[in-house]
């Protein structure tokens, strides 16, 4: 190697430490995101207190307090929740443990994909969706439930998101991600034993491509290391602990063989050409009128759980033999029906729309139905009354509103949704010349093994078996914005200087909607304020239909006003005025409400402002230099504040003042795109845009007359309605 590549690899490894010393560094954003989840899932744990549980984690807590273990869940779940348990009294710590562990996999992985694309664009994605993901009641209640398959899952996001790290960096792993990796793929292994070959195979594929990529035995030394290190660790519980001798029926595939043979006696009535034999020994298993008459192809549930359901019949050899021949003969002879009965058992994880009127195995409200084999121990009982109310309320909306309930809940839909979003990432990097662009199908490798696993043992509708699916299209989602919220191109707008202009025309737009008690006032408070102004000043009234006397008031005061027809809203009267100004030639509008709140005084200042910096916009602000108590408006208005700030990185202090002064190039943009209203999230557009935008320190009055048409949960509507926009406006803009 020469000097000169020498020195391009050390500039190299220098800003390769920079950007590591970066990552390592913790950013509002990571608290942020942290906290959001946090906060969320913490609430829920709160309304649904101590957590939710089933009869499957009522006996592995059991199995923990007697330390007589079975292998029929995971030694090391059954471990581990039951000992949290046992320290806690109860099982909101295991399930306080699942919070932190999904808010720091979520956070660290966020904190990864921002090495790739650190755009504020991208970061507000990030926190948006974090948000989207915190609020939807799959995740928070699941977040609560003593499941195994909650671990399982957010192992699957962690290990995806470190592959596709693997495929930006050639599978250049640090130590600590190379751990990373190893932790995810033993909890794979250990947390579901379907898990085993999932976890094994995709830890396999890393250390090959790595290997391949870099040529370093020492990495491979470190993932062997870490595997078996982490792998002894996860069995120290099933080495120590009193295993209890277990009966299985069989094979593992007798489940299968016993389900299927319910299908065949449903639809094709085998009953009737079984032999005397035959029928004895499925009588053994299940009484055959019975097995018959509860077969369902979504719950085989309703046979392995039912009280007549004996499944020590099947652990001798030759029973398994039998079974065989029995399964074998007729399955042979009706193919249709089994073929029938794997489609529609399978159908939850291919098919959006279900087949049954019966629901999917989903979430678990509630404590109630195991309170019996718990002695009422695991009761819920919120510790925020009014939390469980809201956040009931908002998952049974969810799960009755079909279509919200196939988008959010459907595990079909987050297969179907991780494909599309794949194609496009592999598409966008297939542009930018990515020979191995292929190599991103690894990323829902994982899933796919996961399904693979089910094909041929799922018994149930559960929904929980398949959630690795949606960890797999959230992690999507958000290497989706990372590989496409770049950094937008602002555009340059032509310098409309005013501070060339002689005489500058100012119009100021007062809308008017039943405010007829006002308008005369206002008007005088404009003139009498703007009398003696270097500059023109004009004004004009877009009366919007208004229900009172407000044209008679106008018409008696001789004064100047435009009214329309029928009541089009505010976003058109201002619009309205701003083409009028366009029309006579007037070189900034300002919108000045006819309510009676906005003082005239304030207009000079506004004018003067616009004209010396030559700004695009100048807001009438309340808080530039002025301290306010809080209040519940302020705290809305503070709100909108902190998102235009995550979006743009400007903070306008006031976002909500209707108090606004536009240039003529403002203007035009305002006349000529329909969407822009005059509301906080047009502010967000042009800050995006380009546009100068300051603010100048004003007070306003209390509204003389009348009441806000906002009530308390307006407002909150409003509020969210307008963040909701600010982010997309951020996202579509460019």
């Amino acid at each position: 190697m020469n000097k000169t590549e020498n020195k391009i690899e050390k500039t190299k490894n220098n800003e390769n430490e920079k950007n590591n010393n970066k990552n390592r560094k913790v950013e509002k954003i990571d608290v942020t995101i942290f906290l959001i989840i946090f906060i969320i899932f913490g609430f829920a744990l709160l309304s649904f207190y101590p957590g939710i549980i089933t009869p499957d984690g009522v006996d592995q807590i059991n199995q923990a307090q007697t330390n007589n273990y079975s292998t029929g869940h995971p030694i090391i779940d059954s471990f581990l929740v039951g000992n949290l348990t046992k320290i806690a009294g109860n099982i909101w710590l295991p399930a306080l443990c699942q919070i932190i562990i999904f808010a720091f996999i979520w956070t660290y992985s966020c904190k990864l994909l921002r090495k790739y694309n650190n755009t504020r664009r991208n970061k507000t994605w990030q926190v948006f969706i974090t948000l989207i993901i915190s609020i939807l009641p799959l995740n928070y209640m699941y977040s609560i439930t003593i499941w195994k398959d909650i671990i399982y899952s957010y192992m699957f996001f962690l290990l995806i998101i470190m592959i596709y790290m693997g495929i930006k960096e050639k599978f250049n792993y640090s130590a600590f991600q190379i751990i990373l990796i190893s932790l995810s793929s033993v909890c794979i292994m250990k947390f579901r034993y379907n898990g085993a070959p999932i976890g094994a195979i995709m830890l396999l594929i890393v250390v090959i491509l790595n290997f391949i990529y870099n040529k370093k035995f020492k990495d491979t030394i470190k993932f062997a290391v870490s595997f078996v290190l982490i792998m002894i660790i996860m069995c120290i519980p099933q080495w120590t602990v009193n295993i209890m001798p277990t009966q299985s029926g069989g094979t593992i595939l007798n489940t299968t063989k016993v389900y299927c043979i319910g299908a065949l006696l449903k639809y094709d009535n085998i009953d009737q050409e079984l032999t005397n034999d035959e029928r004895e020994f499925l009588d053994t298993i299940l009484d055959v009128e019975k097995w018959k008459e509860i077969y369902d192809p979504y719950f085989g549930t309703y046979i392995f759980y039912n009280e007549g359901y004996n499944n020590s019949a099947l652990l001798s050899v030759e029973a398994n033999q039998k079974m065989d021949e029995i399964f074998k003969k007729y399955a042979s002879q009706h193919k249709k029906t089994i073929i029938k009965h794997f489609l529609t058992t399978n159908s939850i994880w291919w098919q959006i729309n279900e087949n049954s009127k019966t629901f999917m195995n989903c979430v678990v409200e509630n404590n109630d139905y195991i309170l019996g084999i718990s002695d009422g121990k695991y009761k819920t009982t919120p510790i925020s009354k009014i939390g469980n109310n809201i956040l009931s309320k908002w998952y049974r909306k969810t799960i009755t509103h079909r279509s919200l309930y196939y988008l959010i809940y459907r595990p079909a839909t987050a297969l179907y949704i991780s494909i599309i979003l794949l194609i496009a990432i592999i598409i966008k990097n297939k542009r930018n010349g990515n020979k191995n662009s292929v190599q991103y199908l690894l990323l829902i490798l994982p899933m796919i093994l996961n399904i693979g696993t089910y094909i041929l043992l799922i018994t149930s509708q559960d929904q929980r078996y398949f959630y690795p699916n949606f960890m797999t299209e959230y992690s999507l989602i958000l290497i989706y914005g990372a590989e496409y919220l770049k950094a937008r191109k602002v555009e340059k707008y032509e310098n409309y200087n005013l501070k060339n202009k002689k005489n500058p025309k100012v119009l100021v737009i007062v809308p008017a909607y039943n405010e007829s008690k006002s308008l005369k006032n206002v008007v005088e408070d404009i003139k009498t304020n703007t009398t003696n102004a270097d500059y023109m000043v004009d004004y004009i009234i877009i009366n919007d239909s208004s229900k009172d006397n407000t044209i008679e008031v106008c018409n008696d005061n001789n004064l100047n006003v435009i009214s329309l027809p029928v009541n089009y809203g505010l976003s058109s009267g201002i619009q309205l005025g701003m083409k009028y100004a366009l029309k006579h030639d007037y070189d900034i509008a300002i919108q000045f409400d006819g309510d009676g709140q906005h003082e005239g005084k304030y207009l000079n200042d506004i004018i003067s402002k616009m004209i010396k910096d030559n700004d695009d916009i100048v807001i009438g602000s309340r808080f530039v230099t002025e301290k306010k108590p809080l209040s519940a408006r302020m705290l809305g208005s503070r709100l909108i504040t902190s998102f235009i700030k995550l979006t743009t990185g400007k903070k306008i202090t006031d976002p909500t003042s209707g108090m606004r002064a536009f240039n003529k190039n403002a203007m035009k943009e305002m006349v000529n795109n329909s969407n822009l209203t005059p509301e906080p999230d047009t502010i967000d557009y042009f800050i995006i845009k380009g546009f100068r935008i300051d603010e100048v320190q004003v007070e306003m009055r209390e509204r003389q007359f009348g009441k806000s048409y906002l009530s308390f949960g307006k407002s909150i509507t409003y509020m969210a309605n307008v963040i909701f926009s600010i982010i997309f406006m951020s996202f579509f803009t460019d």
